[in-house]
């Protein structure tokens, strides 16, 4: 996967990990497991060819040993296509890394059946792992919707600690202006590009495009400068591109 396919990486998971939410400002950021496949149908196949396979393999996990996991199907919507040369991307979610491996050593033992009719739909050439830390929760539990993602790098002298401080200014600015949509970083990963040079994704979620609409019109309307007087000497992020997901499937924690 090239640099610039790496920058777009994140729409994901997003959604799965939205009710993840820190306890208070003091406590640990809750994180989650994330992982992404890059697939590109074969000649005469498309959407609903893959939902038909995606309603199989729910229908596997729910009778399988694996652990809790969420996918979605990640469909490119506001970007430029050079940039991303897949169809879509499949993005699973799980609480931790331990159990995302536990339920990989199981696909991989037992799913070949299925991985086969994936493979005859749209084979995918990258597969990536990632970690998941929520900046600002969702206000409520909608799963799917459009994820806002930006490859970003931090500034000399900035560091994990200036990075967190100036999400607080960011999240409270966006609390104070009743600013829809949440808020997520994206962090590793493991399978990503060697060339690539960011340090993170900052994923920007919103259960439309009319509210995603709105807090860019906010953005152009003052927040943007403040954005800029927050972040500026913290990180530098790249132009932002959109993806719709659609939940598949997955197995509670039950």
């Amino acid at each position: 996967m090239n640099n610039q396919l790496t920058k777009i990486v994140l729409a994901i998971i997003v959604l799965a990990s939205s009710s993840l939410a820190l306890a208070d400002h003091h406590a640990a950021p809750r994180t989650a497991a994330l992982e992404a496949f890059f697939c590109s149908f074969e000649k005469g196949k498309d959407m609903d060819d893959l939902l038909k396979v995606t309603a199989e393999w729910d229908k596997w996990i729910d009778t399988s040993d694996s652990k809790a996991y969420d996918a979605y199907v990640m469909q490119p919507v506001i970007n430029t296509g050079a940039d991303f040369p897949y169809d879509y991307f499949w993005l699973g979610v799980a609480k931790n890394h331990e159990t995302m491996g536990q339920n990989s050593d199981e696909w991989m033992k037992k799913g070949g059946k299925i991985a086969a009719k994936f493979d005859a739909v749209a084979p995918c050439d990258t597969h990536i792992l990632m970690t998941s830390q929520v900046v600002k929760p969702s206000n409520n539990n909608v799963k799917g919707g459009f994820a806002q993602i930006s490859s970003c790098e931090l500034k000399d002298g900035a560091n994990m600690g200036s990075l967190m401080a100036a999400d607080k200014q960011w999240v409270s600015w966006m609390t104070d202006n009743e600013m829809p949509g949440a808020l997520m970083r994206w962090f590793g990963g493991v399978g990503e590009a060697k060339d690539s040079t960011t340090d993170f994704y900052s994923v920007y979620l919103a259960e439309s495009l009319a509210q995603r609409g709105k807090a860019h019109d906010m953005m152009m309307a003052g927040g943007g400068a403040a954005l800029s007087s927050i972040y500026d000497d913290v990180m530098t992020c790249d132009v932002p591109r959109v993806y719709l997901g659609t939940p598949v499937g997955g197995k509670s924690a039950s």
